[in-house]
């Protein structure tokens, strides 16, 4: 490490050059940008945090529209420290790592959720117990098989930089012997983790197994803002410099390091590490051209996500659930559509069935419905084709999504007439705010888990790292900040 109290600028341009040195630079405020940054400021390290966009978050932030706000990105965060999952919960892991009490988040737990494949049903809610109840009631002839397989997935070292990655889909398939109970637990890892077309490395499927059933769901009382806020105040509190609207240009390099990195507007600055949280390709493509190898796998899966506004809350509609994972049929398909949307699976949220019904209280609430989307297709649609088709999208998915909800017509006239504010965001959005080429949600299939790269200074977080979700997405950052950069 540079030592540079060994060094008195005795000009003022001098000055100027040395105030552009940085012990990391972090490229990007995502969730995983924001975690690296403070762990590494909490130990002393001079950081310089930068990012493209004038909001820091990423995909999970917020914006508002007509005075209100709108989280992006956050369903739910995983990993709720219950009774059930003990003191070994990752959530409380990251507390502990970025000294944030778990109080401040007011957490809010799910009601229940459930998961429909055309007719068949299974619940969930934060007791394990209950989702294992579940399965056997449904799948009576896969009792002894599950929970062998459970013991199997217990033993597997998912949170290994060193895990293999293996099919999901073959690995259900070799332990389980209904078909429909393998694509019913496929489709929420698939959905909130997965960057593999019609599939989820083994590792990944684990952790949001663990993640989102034998740990469960909950909901910070003020959305993303909660985290947001605390981190952003406990940065400036130890002095990182966070530049906003500080796209970067290049990386350049030297040999097998990071020489310096410029952004757009022609600055500079060197650091002794680097770390990018904008995904492996996204990286690469900053490289000195001459140096770049296209060697890695594009990803594809992206979204559309409809939100309505609505007045009164869930329970006037008899909704109780807090998320619904859905597909039509028994088999489900996690793919890039040949269309602009994929009508067949999706995700509904309802942020208000966080939290007993006394905890409600709302005047309003919100429908939050998820689909596969095609990049590409909604790339190609100039501004009026762009608009015409989210409106007409909108009322599509929001008349498909009220089928898995309640059926009837007069219910869906109904909640339309309560229907207050609309948004959607579409790939376009994602690539706007992630810079993840194609839009995607997940990055590249390609994983780097230890975030180390082929320069001996510049490392991986968030995305590309294998972590997901917004607890893993943090853990991400934190895990290259303690085993790259400080026990060094």
């Amino acid at each position: 490490m540079r030592n540079k109290s060994l060094t008195t600028p005795s000009t003022k341009s001098e000055s100027s050059v040395q105030d552009q040195y940085y012990d990391v630079i972090v490229i990007g405020a995502g969730l995983s940008g924001l975690a690296a940054s403070l762990r590494l400021a909490m130990f002393g390290k001079r950081v310089l945090l930068l990012e493209k966009h004038y909001v820091v978050g990423g995909l999970n932030s917020f914006y508002s529209k007509q005075g209100r706000k709108f989280d992006v990105g956050l369903h739910a965060l995983t990993n709720y420290p219950s009774s059930y999952s003990g003191k070994s919960s990752p959530l409380l892991k990251l507390c502990r790592q970025l000294r944030i009490s778990l109080d401040s988040l007011d957490l809010r737990e799910q009601s229940h959720s459930r998961i429909t494949f055309d007719d068949q049903h299974l619940l969930f809610d934060n007791n394990f117990e209950f989702f294992i109840s579940q399965v056997e009631a449904t799948f009576p002839s896969e009792k002894v098989r599950f929970r062998k397989m459970l013991e199997k997935m217990q033993a597997f070292p998912a949170y290994s930089v060193d895990a293999q990655e293996l099919s999901t889909r073959a690995f259900l398939k070799e332990n389980l012997k209904e078909p429909l109970l393998a694509e019913m637990l496929l489709c929420p890892t698939c959905y909130y983790g997965s960057a593999r077309s019609n599939d989820i490395d083994l590792p990944t499927f684990v952790m949001l197994f663990d993640a989102i059933f034998r740990q469960g769901l909950s909901r910070p009382q003020k959305g993303i803002r909660s985290i947001l806020d605390q981190m952003t105040r406990k940065l400036k509190k130890l002095g990182v410099n966070r530049k906003m609207r500080a796209s970067v240009r290049k990386i350049h390099l030297s040999g097998d390091r990071v020489s310096c990195v410029e952004l757009e507007s022609g600055e500079t600055f060197s650091a002794e590490a680097v770390v990018s949280t904008c995904g492996a390709l996204e990286t690469q493509e900053m490289l000195d051209e001459r140096l770049s190898a296209k060697n890695l796998e594009e990803g594809r899966f992206t979204i559309v996500e409809s939100m309505s506004v609505y007045e009164g809350s869930p329970r006037d509609f008899d909704w109780k659930e807090t998320v619904v994972f859905f597909n039509d049929s028994s088999t489900f398909d996690y793919s890039e559509p040949t269309e602009l949307i994929d009508l067949r699976s999706g995700v509904i949220c309802m942020p208000e069935n966080y939290g007993s019904e006394d905890q409600c209280g709302t005047i309003e609430s919100k429908l939050r419905i998820t689909h596969p989307a095609n990049f590409d297709k909604w790339n190609q649609l100039n501004e009026q084709e762009y608009l015409e088709s989210k409106e007409i999208w909108e009322a599509r998915i929001l008349s498909n999504g009220l089928k898995y909800l309640q059926n009837g017509c007069v219910l869906e006239e109904e909640f339309k007439s309560k229907i207050v504010a609309r948004d959607t965001f579409t790939p376009k959005t994602i690539r706007r705010f992630t810079s993840h080429l194609n839009g995607t949600l997940y990055g590249s299939p390609s994983k780097s888990r230890d975030g180390s790269t082929r320069y001996k200074n510049l490392f991986l977080a968030g995305t590309d790292q294998g972590y997901v979700g917004i607890v893993g997405a943090m853990l991400g950052g934190i895990a290259v900040a303690n085993n790259q950069i400080l026990i060094r």
